[in-house]
């Protein structure tokens, strides 16, 4: 053989070569290419899809723990500022505070104020209604004074409106009367 013949058999075969990997290229590398990217898409939307879900679901859990945490401050409003009347907690609650206190009870009395009306509609209560008691105690200035400190701590808002001290008995005992007018609130239903 011919090195002339070598050579154009050699540029034949190189020419096969080429025009076989470009149909190798074009029908079979093409479209797996074309395949790879459409599976690099969809891998990307749903990784996308997956972030958008997991922080909507952060979103609400944290929604979640507000409303538990709002649950719990509707929960102390109601201790703060109650549904109804509830005499017989304020009663309990004023005789806590005189026993811690070493202050003697010696009367109440209980009168209902006008309710004064909501300041907005979008709330269940009606208005605010004031229960205004009238109270008689007995006991030393010092007691007296601890007294009037641990009610304006008590849960319950109670806001004092009247105070008249009078001197018991003889000079020498440390004794008062105290007449005391204090006002306390609950939300009104009607």
């Amino acid at each position: 053989m011919k090195a002339s013949t070598k050579r154009a058999l050699s540029l034949l075969l190189t020419a096969i070569f080429i025009v076989t990997s470009l149909v190798i290229y074009v029908s079979l590398i093409l479209p797996e290419y074309e395949n790879v990217e459409t599976l690099r898409g969809q891998l990307t939307s749903k990784t996308n899809l997956y972030n958008n879900e997991q922080r909507a679901i952060t979103q609400v859990q944290n929604l979640i723990a507000q409303y538990q945490g709002s649950a719990r401050l509707g929960d102390q409003l109601s201790l703060v500022l109650p549904s109804e009347e509830a005499v017989s907690s304020i009663m309990s609650q004023l005789n806590a505070i005189s026993q811690l206190n070493s202050i003697k009870i010696q009367g109440v009395g209980i009168e209902y104020l006008p309710i004064k009306p909501a300041a907005t509609s979008l709330t269940s209560a009606h208005g605010i209604g004031t229960l205004r008691l009238d109270l008689k105690l007995a006991g030393t200035y010092a007691s007296f004074k601890a007294f009037l400190s641990d009610m304006e701590k008590n849960v319950r808002v109670m806001d004092t409106k009247l105070l008249q001290i009078d001197k018991t008995g003889n000079d020498n005992d440390d004794s008062y009367l105290f007449s005391l007018n204090v006002d306390t609130y609950y939300q009104s239903s009607k």
